[in-house]
């Protein structure tokens, strides 16, 4: 039995798409057969919550490290996080030591530091994935060399879509390997049931996304009033956070018991998905964008602005695209969908079609095989 580390700044309880990627990888290759350990850091206590996916049969027990504290840091128009703690070092080094992994899968290698010290510190063999678009870096600049020296440790560097390669290919000579994210499409699917406070006297918008200026919410909310001007019979729905008083101070009060601001949301998720009729996704900047296949595989038609990682996965049949920070934009595009509930129930059908291509029951063997490459079995 092959032995596995999976090193990642975020896991649960921290949500987002690096953390569902390496939590569904981690499940499948646990039931293919792989002994996996995962690296993380600490966010609150010993705090760890994982989600229960009763359509899938009883998981191995993951082996799970968290090492020193999970800070977060404001960079590329949002709030990233990285691992503190005065043994930090010792303590990751004294793991791969004593663990003797056949194979090491760094999530984002290059980013300081948890990733980064496991690359410096790796003796297996090791991969990494790359999941982020970014439009300039400071610390690649500076230490383009070094910094090249190190990607030449990875045997595979995996890359969640083109556009992820792009900004990095402007520091380094890449040798780039394409595998997308993927969406659990049994968990989502336009089967989960519905959440029932949400009546079907109104029509549903769905926002999924943490409160990063760059995922567009204050557009959403300027966009929202435009819509319930035309369109009255419309609620807005709003997973994520953290909750600021500027954001509700943007909702008029005839407007305010419209909007439903939910928190963050893990193992409901997939009925907030299932009990709206538009998914709505503003963002400035994405590097792919596991909401967009989330919705998909519920069934759900897609309103989303223009950016270089919803280019590369969203498409006519199941979305509509429309021009960054433009809540006029984005209004019109939603009230023409809230009034062509056939072309909302096309668009849903052809998206879910499309998800099935994401599955991670189809994403995870083609990792795999990137695996057996690198140890040459």
């Amino acid at each position: 039995m092959p032995k596995l580390a999976i090193v990642s700044e975020y896991f649960y309880p921290l949500l987002g798409g690096i953390t569902e990627n390496v939590y569904n990888t981690a499940l499948r290759l646990s039931e293919r057969g792989w002994e996996v350990t995962i690296i993380t850091s600490r966010v609150s206590g010993d705090e760890v919550m994982i989600p229960h996916k009763p359509h899938r049969p009883e998981p191995p027990e993951l082996t799970i490290h968290r090492l020193g504290w999970s800070a977060p840091v404001y960079s590329n128009g949002s709030w990233g996080r990285f691992t503190v703690g005065l043994d930090l070092v010792s303590r990751l080094k004294d793991i791969l030591h004593r663990e003797k992994f056949d194979l090491i899968h760094i999530h984002s290698p290059l980013v300081p530091t948890l990733p980064y010290l496991s690359l410096l510190l790796a003796k297996s063999p090791a991969v990494g994935t790359f999941h982020t678009y970014f439009e300039g870096n400071i610390f690649y600049s500076l230490f383009k060399a070094r910094l090249q020296t190190d990607l030449k440790k990875l045997s595979r560097q995996i890359f969640v879509s083109q556009s992820c390669v792009k900004p990095l290919a402007r520091y380094f000579e890449l040798e780039p390997v394409i595998l997308p994210n993927g969406v659990d499409t049994d968990e989502f699917s336009p089967e989960a049931p519905r959440l029932p406070k949400f009546g079907q006297d109104k029509l549903n918008l769905l926002f999924v996304g943490r409160f990063d200026p760059r995922n567009g919410l204050g557009v959403m909310l300027e966009a929202f009033k435009l819509i319930k001007a035309k369109f009255k019979e419309v609620r807005l729905i709003v997973v994520g956070g953290p909750l600021k008083n500027r954001y509700l101070k943007m909702i008029p009060p005839d407007i305010r018991e419209d909007v439903f601001f939910e928190g963050p949301v893990l193992r409901e998720r997939p009925s907030y998905y299932a009990t709206c009729d538009i998914f709505c996704s503003p963002v400035d900047k994405a590097s792919f964008g596991i909401t967009l296949l989330e919705a998909m595989a519920a069934g759900r038609p897609i309103v989303a602005t223009e950016n270089v990682g919803y280019n590369e996965l969203l498409g006519p049949e199941e979305s509509v695209v429309v021009s960054r920070k433009s809540p006029q934009a984005l209004a019109n595009a939603v009230l023409s969908l809230l009034r062509d509930e056939t072309l909302r129930r096309k668009m849903g059908l052809a998206g879910r079609e499309k998800a099935l291509r994401y599955s991670w029951d189809k994403i995870v063997p083609e990792l795999e095989k990137i695996y057996l490459e690198v140890l040459g079995t």
